[in-house]
């Protein structure tokens, strides 16, 4: 399975990765940050990665 992680301090709460991620692996938490909720529906895309602002979101394949 991929890892996903986001980095809750560069997180801005902004959304862009949950509206463009097709596989929808991302919800809001409790604090309105991005978190990797379905990480098994990630089909790779690293469309999060890419769309992100604040360059808060890894994924192990999209190096």
């Amino acid at each position: 399975m991929v890892e996903i992680r986001v980095d809750k301090e560069k997180c801005d709460g902004c959304g862009e990765c949950i509206s463009v991620c097709p596989g929808s692996v991302y919800e809001f938490d409790d604090d309105g940050k991005s978190e990797p909720v379905r990480p098994e529906d990630c089909i790779e895309c690293c469309s999060c990665v890419e769309v992100c602002p604040t360059g808060a979101i890894y994924v192990d394949v999209c190096e």
